[in-house]
């Protein structure tokens, strides 16, 4: 994704447009929902005003994921989200999808994330059997003999 930041423009200007629909669309002050969506990111103070081509590969992910907040869809498909996040970004963005309602499928191999997401477990072995599990992490461990 890293062409998305190729543009020297700040955050503001980068996620501004994604705002602009937004509060159009529900009738939210632009100004209001930029700078918290911004804030939701931890992105505040002259921090917002810095150019998108300086910013980490962690804070790349953090403004895909409010472009993605600000584009409001109701389903997200995820391949191991919190890959290249620090614990700050990873809690965060647990929080916001710990809030989202609607369907989140996601590919993870950070258990912690796992367990606290995840109410349906589908397991594809190596042999092609796949198991398909509805309920919590635990219990899907508890099931398989794995407490």
């Amino acid at each position: 994704h890293s062409a998305d930041f190729a543009e020297d423009v700040s955050l503001t200007d980068w996620i501004a447009p994604y705002s602009r629909i937004t509060a159009a669309a529900t009738g939210e002050d632009n100004e209001t929902l930029l700078r918290g969506t911004l804030g939701r990111l931890l992105f505040s103070g002259d921090e917002v005003k810095k150019s998108v081509k300086v910013i980490s590969g962690g804070e790349q992910g953090r403004m895909l994921f409010g472009k993605l907040m600000l584009s409001r869809p109701n389903v997200l498909l995820m391949d191991e989200p919190t890959n290249h996040l620090d614990m700050e970004s990873i809690e965060s963005l647990n929080t916001g999808l710990d809030k989202f309602n609607g369907t989140l499928v996601f590919v993870s191999h950070d258990r912690e994330f796992v367990s606290s997401l995840a109410t349906r477990i589908i397991e594809i072995k190596l042999d092609h059997q796949i198991i398909d599990y509805r309920g919590t992490y635990e219990e899907y461990l508890s099931s398989q003999g794995l407490d």
